[in-house]
């Protein structure tokens, strides 16, 4: 039997200090029917990590990590010098430091071209939803049997995230993401007892400004939403 295993992004909810604010809220996570949390490691300390760990162990939650191969969280300027052997050697210190949240997926840019599928980025860079072209097609079908882990994020062709993903006025865009989505699923179902999605929904410029719910809201409404959606594929 194949199990559908959701995991919230903890992109844009602040930890606190000694992580205050998520100790109480992954018990909540928990209770929605998450699996677990996705966390970027990023200026992590290893007893941080450690601590981390522990938390979601108490909550009963399972853990994806991110981790990069440059500068820290790609934030700022690119720094000069960063040679492949500079880019490996942080590779190598991210996979040790990430091992500790024993994860049981790491998101990162690497090698084998395992690919996490976070295609409301390609459809906004593309200005088009990417099952309209026969090239585009065979790409996706190029794509789709080596996707390991999925960013459920609806976007559309101009910004790489939709505020309201069930609005009539964003129809075209959900179906084509639900369609993308559903052959992933059931591809990863044919070698795989376990698929995981996040619905990384992020804050603000991510998350329009004046929108009427919250990113967290609209994260927890469509995990909840796509989960059932992907369990009942399986069953048909």
């Amino acid at each position: 039997m194949v199990v559908i295993k959701r995991f919230r992004t903890v992109w844009g909810i602040d930890s606190g200090e000694k992580f205050e604010n998520w100790i109480p809220w992954f018990p909540d996570l928990k209770k929605q029917g998450y699996a677990g949390v996705e966390v970027d490691i990023t200026d992590r300390s290893a007893d941080n990590l450690r601590q981390l760990r522990k938390i979601a162990d108490d909550a009963g939650l399972e853990m994806t990590a991110l981790i990069h191969t440059a500068w820290a969280g790609y934030v700022g300027a690119r720094p000069k010098g960063l040679t492949p052997d500079v880019h490996l050697d942080i590779y190598r210190k991210n996979l040790e430091l990430a091992s500790i949240l024993r994860p049981v997926r790491i998101n990162a840019q690497s090698g084998a071209l395992q690919v996490t599928a976070d295609i409301s980025h390609w459809v906004v860079c593309c200005e088009r939803l990417l099952d309209l072209g026969e090239e585009d097609k065979e790409i996706l079908d190029l794509l789709i049997p080596r996707v390991f882990h999925i960013h459920s994020r609806i976007g559309t062709t101009q910004s790489s995230q939709c505020p309201e993903p069930e609005d009539p006025i964003f129809k075209e865009e959900r179906e084509f993401f639900e369609r993308l989505w559903l052959r992933i699923v059931k591809a990863r179902s044919k070698d795989s007892d376990v698929i995981t999605f996040v619905p990384e929904y992020g804050p603000f410029p991510y998350h329009p400004y004046g929108s009427i719910r919250t990113h967290g809201q609209v994260a927890d409404s469509e995990g909840a939403r796509l989960q059932k959606l992907f369990e009942d594929s399986l069953k048909a």
